[in-house]
């Protein structure tokens, strides 16, 4: 048993540089890196349009932790700690 918290991964596109979520999925995971890499599958699978796409992580009090955008920055929020 883990006294860890989830995360929330939102995957994104992007109208005009302002995201718009996808698809979300809430408690996918309890750490950081892993909630990274299911953002990276979910963002293989989901259906392929004109529009670049990335994927953020929140933590459980809904605070942003990390961004990944097509342009190829991996952005951290101001906490990391897990």
């Amino acid at each position: 048993m883990t006294d860890k918290r989830p995360f929330t991964i939102e995957i994104l596109e992007f109208d005009h540089e302002r995201p718009v979520v996808l698809d979300r999925v809430i408690g996918g995971s309890v750490y950081l890196e892993e909630a990274k890499r299911i953002g990276r599958h979910l963002l293989s699978v989901v259906d392929a349009g004109t529009r670049p796409k990335g994927y953020r992580v929140f933590n459980h009090d809904h605070e942003l932790v990390y961004t990944w955008q097509p342009n190829g920055r991996d952005e951290a929020g101001p906490k990391t700690t897990r």
